[in-house]
């Protein structure tokens, strides 16, 4: 197993943060997403360790006397959530310089991510895409599962062209009931497209939360002078003056963000704007509850 994508040191910090999905839920304690059960009241079934956030009326004292620790009670509306990352491994995903590559920084929010999410026992599953690829692991729990999603991210390399429908279709194929799924991409591709996945999952009753992960040049556009750009998806090339058209490109890019951002709220979806130099923990801190 590869460590050098889990960044262990911000999941330290975010230790005492719970991820769920906002509208399925009632509650949230240390991992147990709590269904709705029509005021009935659930059976005692087992204890769990106290964690920062529990009910302090369920803490069993008759145990901590023998034992020297918190536990409290655990009922048998506790639900573990099923999540699904899938995380764009298209060619432009690998602009940048050395290991400051979108891939890259995507690569480290997913693993972080997963292994909170295992840690707090959900089950979480992976799936890798470009338009005429996806690579897809199955839903697991324990938190040993992470060396498998480790070692698979470590293996995606960037190719291909951006395509989310096929991605999409086949993560709704493999989860049937409940789940969240978390789309990490540049999403440089058309809106429509975009806007009709995000369609297609909260149709089927899906949470989903966005990250958009951009390069800083693709937001500032701050480069001099004559330079040729190649698209990485289409290898085309352009010479371009940069000065002349920098005002109209950081318009553009601006209210292309905007946009997605409209879509993702008409959709009910989490956005989360995540340029590579935005620290990962910022990044997941948006869609995490303490």
């Amino acid at each position: 197993m590869s460590n050098s994508i889990l960044d262990i040191e911000t999941a330290l910090r975010l230790k005492g943060f719970y991820f769920r999905t906002p509208s399925k839920v009632k509650g949230y304690k240390a991992g147990i997403h709590k269904s709705y059960y029509n005021g009935i009241s659930p059976d005692f079934l087992d204890h769990k360790e106290y964690n920062k956030g529990d009910e302090l009326k369920q803490i069993d004292w008759r145990l901590y006397g023998r034992h020297d620790r918190l536990y409290v009670k655990k009922f048998e509306d506790e639900v573990n959530m099923r999540w699904c990352i899938l995380i764009d491994k298209s060619a432009s995903m690998g602009y940048g310089d050395n290991k400051s590559t979108k891939l890259n920084y995507a690569k480290k929010l997913s693993a972080t991510l997963a292994y909170l999410l295992l840690k707090q026992g959900d089950s979480v599953g992976l799936l890798g895409f470009s338009e005429n690829d996806v690579e897809f692991i199955p839903p697991r729990s324990g938190s040993s599962f992470i060396t498998t999603i480790l070692d698979r991210l470590e293996s995606f390399k960037p190719s291909g062209t951006t395509g989310i429908k096929e991605p999409i279709l086949k993560a709704l194929e493999a989860y049937s009931s409940e789940a969240s799924f978390v789309i990490v991409s540049d999403f440089l591709i058309e809106l429509e497209a975009i806007e009709e996945s995000l369609k297609l999952i909260r149709h089927s009753r899906k949470e989903v939360s966005l990250f958009h992960v951009l390069h800083p040049d693709e937001i500032d556009f701050d480069f001099r002078g004559s330079v040729e750009f190649q698209d990485m998806e289409t290898n085309v090339k352009v010479i371009v003056d940069t000065g002349s058209i920098r005002h109209t490109y950081q318009k553009r890019i601006g209210e292309f963000i905007e946009r997605l951002k409209l879509i993702c709220h008409e959709n009910e979806t989490r956005y989360v704007f995540s340029p590579i130099n935005k620290s990962i923990e910022n990044s997941l801190i948006q869609i995490a509850d303490k």
